[in-house]
């Protein structure tokens, strides 16, 4: 035999053994016939998927009529570990098929390469060359009564294995497989549900300080449920990059003759519309929709909040009405005889989720929304009050007062759902949103009131840092909501074009309908490529300044909403808002610094834009330290705080002095000569400010010279931390030679002794430094 041919049958044989792996987890033998398998002491629950129990084992029927069709298999703790309604990485869509061996196989395809309709010339070419793999091979236990369909043992998949549904989280150790059993069994009108009791190890390094771990194993309920999903799939909707949802990405062979288009469809929920209804939607009417979107909440939800969900959840029936519908959204408590696996959409207060989390599942191949699930974390409250304290406290008196305040924590939570449901419906991140009003317009109650300081709620929007008292807005208006661009997104998504023959017709009658429609000002990958979280309105200069003051003033009022009755608990929760309200600073003031040498899009931000947020930074940065830190810890804890403000400011000359900064304005000034923030000016800019114009009879305090200090250690270890010399380390290096001239000159004439010294030991720092290869 050659060389070559053994190779290749050596190489044919690794290819086939993962196949051989699968097919020889269990011995093949000849399916029993019904009456063999079935005895007096199984029994079983009809349904559209049949299933048969006994004391020991699970087996699922599936009807001849099935083979064909398309499954959905998800899983999720149902409770155990303080978790509740938490999805698991399951199995999903999967094809069910027959083998000429005795076997059932599911199938999970792959769409990442397509030819999206069946009447196109390459559909069968392409069909007949791609091959869609197995996951799993089932021997045939038995056949169904009849011989009309075929049973398959599901006992140790639901039990034990991972095929199905996959248990990982940190916390948990391995699964102890003797102690799993089957709790029940529940079928539904399109499938069927599964409760699976589970023993995991704890591991004691996941438990709270000062919590004695348990030993053994810790139990954990799990919720297994196989959808039978429809025959007629959901129309795709293509993706527009202007439209933020959550896509998936293909090659598409059918739109170029020569070659493979990479294109995407959106994800959404599949409405539909009941054949009565088709005809007052195509007249504009609202019309229900035929699959509601029925949001159940889970009875652990503490009770106070479920009315704040359900506002969350409701509120958005009004984005649907711009797609034509009504009453889209739907919310019901979930009750002892829920079963919750089941249910399409949960929302479920979960102890050990941190923040407020949105889970879907999917079609792969249309991108239909087949579930979601939104975890609220027990403790993602406590900081969002701060946080909204620190940037609306000068504003509402109900936070300073209370800083729990049970209405405030209402409204937090009412916006952050409401932005969790979004997510829900398939809507992606908007980081323009924010930014889709002027500063006067969201300072105005009347517009706030109509239109609210957000384009979208999809954005990562602060709470309203920017009014003041005298605005005289109302205190709901200080919170996030539903905006124009997320009801347009709605529509875009869930408008249904009844006469259009395929998804192309449709999305050529978006694409005119918003044509002149400057999405651009709501959502677009290209506005700004320096879009920071957090900005507001569409001068965030001015906006960051307002919110800087607003936040200096609630400073001034810590220590009397901490400790209004003079009860003092040695510092600890003066210590925790002060600290809280410095990075809050240090947050605002990297937004400012963000402008330098920013760009939008292709177009570098102007002059006078960067020249504005240096006069910010000279403002609340170089002049040295703000009334940043309150009295009680300025009297009795000052040096550990005073740290947490230097590092901080530490942090905005690091970002000042980066390469990347660097690099920027020197590519900016190269591509567009003569009309942007050159290097020349920034460092004018920064070291005039930072050393107030080098003038000798200049009042200059300990707490700027401190920052003048900080600002030359920073550049100093620009140039020497890294071992090549590069443009960007040879521009720093330049300029500080230029400090250094300019502060021997100010050595010699200044008239203050102290500045004179600090003088000679900058100097000294500088000469040191830029000595250095």
């Amino acid at each position: 035999m050659k060389r070559v041919d053994r190779l290749y049958i050596l190489l044919l044989f690794f290819c086939c053994l993962p196949v051989i792996n699968v097919l020889g987890q269990e011995d093949v033998k000849q399916p029993l016939a019904f009456n063999d398998f079935f005895h007096e002491k199984m029994e079983k629950i009809v349904g559209i998927l049949p299933v048969y129990q006994d004391s020991t084992s699970v087996y699922l029927e599936i009807p001849d009529r099935l083979l064909g069709r398309e499954i959905e298999i998800r899983a999720q703790i149902n409770k155990g570990f303080d978790m509740v309604a938490r999805p698991l990485e399951s199995l999903g869509v999967v094809y069910l098929e027959k083998v000429e061996n005795g076997s059932i196989y599911l199938q999970r395809r792959n769409f990442s390469e397509r030819v999206s309709g069946k009447k196109d010339e390459l559909y069968e070419a392409f069909r007949k060359s791609n091959l869609q793999p197995v996951d799993i091979v089932y021997p045939i236990k038995a056949y169904a009564s009849g011989n009309s369909g075929y049973i398959i043992d599901i006992t140790e998949m639901l039990k034990t294995r991972d095929e199905w549904f996959k248990v990982s989280f940190s916390k948990m150790r391995g699964q102890e497989s003797s102690l799993a059993k089957i709790l029940g069994v529940h079928s539904f009108v399109d499938g069927v549900s599964f409760a699976v009791h589970r023993m995991y190890g704890f591991s004691p390094e996941q438990a709270q300080a000062g919590m004695i771990s348990p030993g053994g194993f810790l139990p954990v309920e799990i919720g297994c449920v196989v959808t039978l999903l429809p025959e007629q799939e959901m129309k795709e909707r293509w993706a527009d990059e202007r439209i933020k949802y959550q896509a998936i990405s293909f090659w598409d062979y059918s739109q170029n003759p020569y070659c493979a288009e990479r294109d995407s469809i959106i994800r959404r929920w599949n409405l539909g519309i009941s054949k009565r209804d088709k005809e007052a939607y195509q007249r504009g009417k609202w019309v229900n929709p035929l699959n509601p979107i029925v949001f159940y909440i889970d009875t652990c939800c503490p009770v106070e909040w479920i009315p704040r969900i359900k506002e969350a959840v409701l509120a958005w029936n009004t984005a649907f009405e711009k797609a034509g519908f009504k009453n889209v959204m739907q919310v019901r408590i979930a009750d002892t005889r829920t079963v919750l696996v089941e249910q399409r959409a949960v929302i479920a207060y979960d102890l050990d989720e941190i923040g407020i989390k949105t889970t879907c599942t999917f079609h792969p191949k249309t991108g239909e929304i087949l579930s979601c699930r939104i975890n609220i974390g027990h403790g993602f409250l406590p900081g969002e009050l701060q946080r909204y304290l620190l940037q609306c406290g000068t504003v509402d008196d109900r936070i300073c007062a209370n800083r729990f305040h049970p209405e405030v924590a209402g409204e937090i939570l009412r916006a952050r759902v409401m932005k969790a449901v979004g997510q829900a419906l398939g809507l992606g991140d908007n980081l323009i949103g924010s930014t889709a009003f002027t500063i006067e317009q969201v300072k105005d109650a009347a517009w706030l009131k109509k239109y609210g300081y957000t384009g979208s709620i999809m954005d990562e929007n602060p709470y309203h840092y920017a009014i003041r008292k005298t605005d005289r807005v109302p205190l709901k208006e200080l919170v996030p909501r539903i905006g124009i661009y997320d009801c347009l997104a709605i529509e875009w998504g869930y408008r249904e074009f009844l006469s259009c023959k395929d998804r192309y017709e449709a999305w050529e009658i978006l694409r005119k309908k918003y044509k002149d429609f400057e999405l651009e000002n709501l959502s677009s990958k290209e506005k700004d490529t320096r879009v920071c979280r957090g900005d507001l309105s569409n001068n965030p200069l001015k906006a960051l300044d307002d919110g800087i003051t607003n936040l200096l003033s609630l400073t001034e009022l810590m220590d009397d909403i901490v400790y209004p009755g003079k009860k003092y608990d040695w510092g600890r929760a003066i210590m925790a808002l002060n600290k809280a309200g410095i990075d809050l600073f240090g947050e605002y003031l990297l937004q400012v610094a963000s402008y330098i040498g920013g760009k939008r899009g292709n177009v570098p931000i102007s002059i006078e834009e960067q020249s504005e947020a240096m006069k910010i930074l000279d403002k609340y940065v170089f002049t040295g330290e703000k009334e940043i830190i309150t009295k009680t810890v300025r009297e009795n804890m000052l040096g550990q705080m005073r740290e947490n403000y230097i590092r901080q400011m530490k942090k905005v000359f690091q970002y000042l002095s980066s390469s990347e900064v660097i690099k920027r304005i020197v590519d900016s000034e190269q591509e567009h000569v003569g009309k942007v923030y050159t290097t020349d000016m920034y460092f004018k800019d920064l070291f005039s400010m930072l050393f107030c114009d080098f003038a000798e009879n200049s009042e200059i305090s300990f707490d700027r010279m401190d920052m003048q200090i900080l600002c030359v250690d920073v550049l100093l270890e620009q140039v020497t931390g890294t071992q090549t010399e590069d443009l960007c380390n040879s521009m720093v290096r330049w300029k500080l030679q230029e400090l250094c001239e300019n502060l021997k000159k100010l050595e010699n004439l200044h008239k203050s002794q102290h500045v004179r010294m600090m003088c000679k030991i900058l100097i000294s720092r500088i000469e040191k430094g830029i000595g250095k290869v």
